[in-house]
């Protein structure tokens, strides 16, 4: 142009969706990462509103003398509720888009940890209130990481899932401070409440921000959508190939990274609800000393996505995209068993951090398996994920509560007790790193009738 001024040209894809901008200085914009930084504040108020009740376990079972089996119960619930909701959410949103079913589910997160307190007076009460918030946030990760499939194309799948699913640990740290200092002033249920109101405050940051779909989203031009639409070598003009459910859940691979991931799950769901009750009760330290784990698991999930991509490009997606499951699982285990023997309270601390950054180095690298081998049906890879780890969020907190009153009825401290369950953490994680390493990850192909 004479002028020098950037030129931009509307263009109107063959369906009539909203017109793209078109830069023609060849720049593209960027609009995806603060899609995906919006993504991850959704999972940060997921983890607040989710941990809010792990962070209040201590103030609740003292006031309604619940055992550790009981509370074990309790949290336990939420999974239930959770399992139920993912396959269908995920389906939902490959074919209608993701903001219905995000906005849905946050605003009832919202409304259930609202009434957690005020519902939940009786064993009977608290579980079904948990259920009830559970199948509220099951949509969150299937809905979010569909959404997260038609902005990034496969090679940045791996960091850009991970800065999501990094805000579950910043969720979790800011919970560790916030409770420290709010419990004591203004008691747990007055917590739930304050907690409460993050999830319509998301909704509104997405209604202004987030689209179920670039080609929705004024502020994206062209080159950003031939950006994410780019097609390996060879495939440039070929579309992503929309599977049958039946073509998912009949391939092996599947559900060898699925269970995987499960045993992954398993250890992180022990963190969420059972981690803040290791460390005042099992070891006798303050709430905020256990926001370290979450710290560093905050930055390893970056490390971890950035691994994930950068072996596929090197190995290619049938080593890449499990190599870091496989090493991180082990290191996770590794780690929580030292800090379960450890009894210096520094070197616990220490010991279970690094394990914790481990099991997180390994988030983003499970999610990016769906971007390599169904592209199409991420929602409903993740679902069938979300399930088996929703499953592995039922036994985790069940399973360690029945552990820690075992081992206190057997006469064992605190921190033996607790540390039996943190044992159990480290057996299933080696289990978790034996089914990513025999998984064959070959993209997943339709099957004739």
């Amino acid at each position: 142009m004479s002028n020098g001024k950037k030129a931009n040209v509307q263009m109107a894809d063959a369906g009539g969706a909203a017109a793209v901008p078109l830069d023609l200085s060849g720049k593209k914009t960027n609009v995806r990462w603060i899609v995906a930084l919006v993504l991850a504040l959704s999972f940060m108020a997921m983890f607040m509103g989710r941990t809010v009740f792990s962070v209040s376990g201590k103030a609740i079972m003292e006031q309604y003398g619940w055992t550790s089996t009981q509370f074990g119960y309790a949290s336990t619930a939420f999974f239930i509720g959770y399992m139920i909701t993912m396959v269908p959410s995920g389906s939902i949103a490959d074919k209608y888009g993701a903001t219905k079913v995000l906005i849905i589910s946050l605003l009832l997160s919202g409304v259930f940890t609202f009434f957690t307190p005020i519902i939940g007076i009786s064993m009977f009460l608290m579980i079904l209130i948990r259920i009830l918030e559970g199948a509220a946030q099951g949509c969150i990760v299937p809905g979010a990481m569909s959404n997260l499939g038609k902005w990034f194309p496969k090679k940045e799948f791996g960091v850009a899932s991970a800065l999501v699913q990094a805000g579950c640990p910043l969720g979790s740290a800011l919970n560790m401070y916030i409770a420290a200092a709010m419990l004591p002033m203004i008691g747990w249920k007055n917590l739930f409440y304050v907690y409460a109101i993050i999830f319509p405050v998301w909704c509104i940051i997405w209604v202004l921000v987030g689209k179920s779909s670039p080609k929705e989203h004024k502020k994206v031009n062209q080159q950003e959508i031939d950006w994410i639409e780019q097609r390996p070598e060879g495939q440039e003009n070929t579309q992503k190939v929309i599977l049958a459910k039946a073509d998912i859940f009949k391939t092996p691979a599947v559900w060898l990274m699925c269970l995987s991931y499960g045993c992954a799950v398993y250890m992180y769901f022990f963190a969420t609800t059972w981690l803040p009750n290791y460390f005042t009760i099992g070891r006798g330290m303050s709430i905020s000393a256990g926001a370290m784990p979450y710290i560093v698991g905050f930055f390893a999930y970056f490390v971890g996505g950035f691994i994930a991509d950068g072996a596929s490009k090197k190995l290619g997606d049938k080593i890449g995209r499990k190599l870091v499951q496989v090493i991180g699982m082990i290191g996770a285990a590794v780690f929580i068993f030292v800090g379960a023997n450890a009894t210096d309270p520094t070197f616990v601390i220490a010991a279970v951090s690094i394990s914790y950054g481990f099991l997180c180095l390994t988030m983003g690298g499970y999610y990016s398996v769906a971007s390599a081998i169904c592209p199409a049906n991420i929602g409903v890879y993740s679902g069938l994920a979300g399930i088996i780890g929703a499953i592995a969020g039922v036994l985790a907190p069940t399973v360690t509560g029945l552990v820690v009153d075992a081992g206190l009825n057997a006469g064992a401290s605190n921190a033996v007790a607790y540390g039996y369950a943190l044992w159990v953490c480290a057996a299933v994680c080696i289990v978790g790193s034996i089914l990513a390493l025999v998984a064959r990850l070959d993209p997943i192909k339709p099957r004739k009738v």
